[in-house]
Protein backbone atom coordinates (compact mmCIF):
# COMPACT_ATOMS: atom_id res chain seq x y z
CA UNK A 1 0.00 0.00 0.00
CA UNK A 2 1.26 3.45 -0.88
CA UNK A 3 2.53 5.50 2.05
CA UNK A 4 0.47 8.61 2.65
CA UNK A 5 2.28 11.88 2.98
CA UNK A 6 1.91 13.35 6.45
CA UNK A 7 1.93 17.10 6.46
CA UNK A 8 3.75 17.97 9.63
CA UNK A 9 5.42 21.23 10.50
CA UNK A 10 8.99 21.20 9.38
CA UNK A 11 11.94 22.61 11.29
CA UNK A 12 12.91 24.35 8.03
CA UNK A 13 9.60 26.06 7.19
CA UNK A 14 11.12 29.51 6.62
CA UNK A 15 13.87 28.12 4.40
CA UNK A 16 11.42 25.92 2.48
CA UNK A 17 9.11 28.86 1.80
CA UNK A 18 12.01 31.01 0.70
CA UNK A 19 13.33 28.38 -1.73
CA UNK A 20 9.87 27.72 -3.17
CA UNK A 21 9.07 31.32 -3.92
CA UNK A 22 11.13 32.92 -6.68
CA UNK A 23 10.00 36.37 -5.55
CA UNK A 24 11.82 35.92 -2.23
CA UNK A 25 14.75 33.71 -3.23
CA UNK A 26 15.60 35.24 -6.61
CA UNK A 27 15.99 31.80 -8.17
CA UNK A 28 14.05 28.76 -9.25
CA UNK A 29 15.18 25.34 -8.09
CA UNK A 30 13.74 22.70 -10.36
CA UNK A 31 12.79 19.19 -9.30
CA UNK A 32 15.82 17.97 -11.24
CA UNK A 33 18.10 20.29 -9.22
CA UNK A 34 16.68 18.89 -5.98
CA UNK A 35 16.93 15.30 -7.20
CA UNK A 36 20.60 15.84 -8.16
CA UNK A 37 21.40 17.21 -4.72
CA UNK A 38 19.63 14.29 -3.04
CA UNK A 39 21.56 11.84 -5.22
CA UNK A 40 24.91 13.45 -4.31
CA UNK A 41 24.21 13.03 -0.58
CA UNK A 42 22.67 9.55 -0.92
CA UNK A 43 19.16 10.53 0.12
CA UNK A 44 16.46 8.51 -1.65
CA UNK A 45 13.85 10.80 -3.17
CA UNK A 46 11.10 10.41 -5.71
CA UNK A 47 9.88 12.87 -8.29
CA UNK A 48 7.18 14.83 -6.57
CA UNK A 49 5.90 18.34 -6.06
CA UNK A 50 8.74 20.78 -5.40
CA UNK A 51 7.41 21.76 -1.99
CA UNK A 52 7.49 18.16 -0.83
CA UNK A 53 10.91 17.59 -2.38
CA UNK A 54 12.43 20.58 -0.62
CA UNK A 55 10.84 19.56 2.68
CA UNK A 56 12.02 15.95 2.32
CA UNK A 57 15.52 16.94 1.23
CA UNK A 58 16.08 19.29 4.16
CA UNK A 59 14.51 17.06 6.81
CA UNK A 60 16.07 13.80 5.62
CA UNK A 61 19.49 15.40 5.27
CA UNK A 62 19.17 16.80 8.79
CA UNK A 63 18.27 13.34 10.11
CA UNK A 64 21.14 11.74 8.17
CA UNK A 65 23.65 14.38 9.27
CA UNK A 66 24.29 15.64 5.74
CA UNK A 67 22.54 19.01 6.03
CA UNK A 68 25.83 20.91 5.78
CA UNK A 69 26.63 19.17 2.48
CA UNK A 70 23.13 19.91 1.13
CA UNK A 71 23.55 23.58 2.03
CA UNK A 72 26.95 23.63 0.28
CA UNK A 73 25.37 22.15 -2.86
CA UNK A 74 22.50 24.66 -2.73
CA UNK A 75 25.04 27.47 -2.37
CA UNK A 76 26.95 26.25 -5.41
CA UNK A 77 23.74 26.28 -7.48
CA UNK A 78 22.97 29.78 -6.21
CA UNK A 79 26.48 30.94 -7.12
CA UNK A 80 26.03 29.56 -10.65
CA UNK A 81 22.71 31.40 -11.01
CA UNK A 82 24.19 34.66 -9.71
CA UNK A 83 27.02 34.39 -12.27
CA UNK A 84 24.41 33.78 -14.96
CA UNK A 85 22.45 36.87 -13.85
CA UNK A 86 25.62 38.97 -14.07
CA UNK A 87 26.47 37.59 -17.50
CA UNK A 88 22.94 38.26 -18.75
CA UNK A 89 22.97 41.79 -17.33
CA UNK A 90 26.11 42.49 -19.37
CA UNK A 91 24.67 40.92 -22.53
CA UNK A 92 21.28 42.63 -22.13
CA UNK A 93 21.74 46.06 -20.52
CA UNK A 94 18.02 46.83 -20.67
CA UNK A 95 17.35 43.89 -18.33
CA UNK A 96 20.10 44.89 -15.90
CA UNK A 97 17.87 46.28 -13.15
CA UNK A 98 15.63 43.21 -12.66
CA UNK A 99 18.62 40.87 -12.96
CA UNK A 100 20.52 42.80 -10.29
CA UNK A 101 17.49 42.49 -8.01
CA UNK A 102 17.38 38.73 -8.61
CA UNK A 103 21.09 38.48 -7.79
CA UNK A 104 20.54 40.46 -4.56
CA UNK A 105 17.69 38.14 -3.54
CA UNK A 106 19.81 35.10 -4.35
CA UNK A 107 22.59 36.50 -2.14
CA UNK A 108 20.04 37.00 0.65
CA UNK A 109 19.03 33.35 0.23
CA UNK A 110 22.70 32.36 0.62
CA UNK A 111 22.76 34.33 3.88
CA UNK A 112 19.67 32.48 5.05
CA UNK A 113 21.34 29.17 4.22
CA UNK A 114 24.43 30.29 6.13
CA UNK A 115 22.36 31.05 9.22
CA UNK A 116 20.71 27.64 8.91
CA UNK A 117 24.10 25.93 8.65
CA UNK A 118 25.33 27.67 11.80
CA UNK A 119 22.13 26.52 13.52
CA UNK A 120 20.11 27.90 16.36
CA UNK A 121 22.20 28.21 19.53
CA UNK A 122 19.00 28.12 21.61
CA UNK A 123 17.95 24.64 20.47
Amino acid sequence: MKEKYKSERSKFTVLENNLLNTFFSGLYLSSADLMNIAKKVDIPMQMNARDRQIKDLLNKSYDAGTLTRVIELLNSIIDERIQEYHRLSLDFPAAREPLVKLAQKANATKSLLGRERRGNPYE
